[in-house]
């Protein structure tokens, strides 16, 4: 009977890191993957690392169960802290569809983002469904999954703490979102500045010439025609950010197991 307890115990602990991250990682996280089939995917995850690698813990579970407790709501945050470090680069997306729609004038052309559940920016949107496609062109739903299993072997339960290096971390790569939205939204940002210069050259030679009425409508139709050529560069730029984060989501679960 105990150790059915045990096993149970570290079944329990095992399916509370993997069902966390599915609830905040890429792709999982979508509401069009309903609720039930990630709860599905994350026991049947569970029962396969369990089988596989099966963790022990070495203490009284009855006499312990406030410890218990905890131990729990540590594994959530284990898992909560790995998918939302995936998440920074749609964030990164986001930010540079909004930038863009500002150069291009589509500030007020707002959809619903079905990754964030709620409103945002047509061109914002547009650039997370990018990045999603591509996330799982490069197999990052599968690299999801490789890394919860091998989190297990760099943190056993219930050993986890948020240390001053994780911390620092994520001050880290949160600041890099900026950096990396600017360039993403770089090629055209550069070309509307060289549009604004010409606009204002035009506005000082020839003060009865309205170009603003003219601005407006040429900023929409060469930022939409840019946006056409540059997708093949904003595809390739997206998977090279993605596919880093491979490595910064090893380094992070190497500082969480410090």
């Amino acid at each position: 009977m105990n150790v059915l307890v045990s096993d149970f115990v570290v079944g329990v602990l095992m399916f509370l890191r993997i069902v966390s991250l599915f609830f905040i990682a890429p792709i999982f996280s979508n509401q069009a993957v309903p609720k039930y089939l990630r709860l599905l995917l994350a026991l049947a995850i569970t029962y396969i690392v369990f089988l596989t690698a099966p963790a022990k813990l070495n203490f009284d579970f009855q006499n312990n169960l406030t410890l218990l407790f905890f131990m729990g709501i540590k594994e959530i945050i284990t898992g909560v802290i790995m998918g939302f470090m995936l998440n920074f680069v749609f964030y990164a997306l986001s930010l540079a569809g909004y930038l863009l729609s500002r150069e291009i004038g589509l500030m007020m052309a707002n959809m619903f983002d079905s990754s964030a559940q709620n409103q945002d920016n047509i061109m914002g949107v547009l650039f997370v469904f990018l990045g999603l496609i591509i996330f799982l062109i490069i197999g990052g739903h599968e690299y999801i999954i490789k890394s919860v299993v091998y989190s297990f072997q760099f943190i056993p339960l219930g050993k986890f703490t948020f240390n001053g290096s994780v911390l620092q971390l994520f001050i880290k790569y949160s600041a890099a979102i900026f950096v990396l939205s600017v360039k993403i939204a770089s090629p055209l940002i550069v070309a509307f500045f060289f549009v604004h210069v010409a606009s204002g050259i035009i506005s000082r030679v020839s003060p009865s010439f309205q170009v603003f009425f003219v601005l407006l409508p040429l900023k929409l139709g060469l930022g939409l025609f840019l946006m056409f050529l540059m997708i093949p560069v904003f595809a390739f730029s997206i998977r090279d950010i993605l596919s880093g984060y491979e490595d910064k989501l090893y380094e992070l679960l190497k500082l969480m197991a410090q």
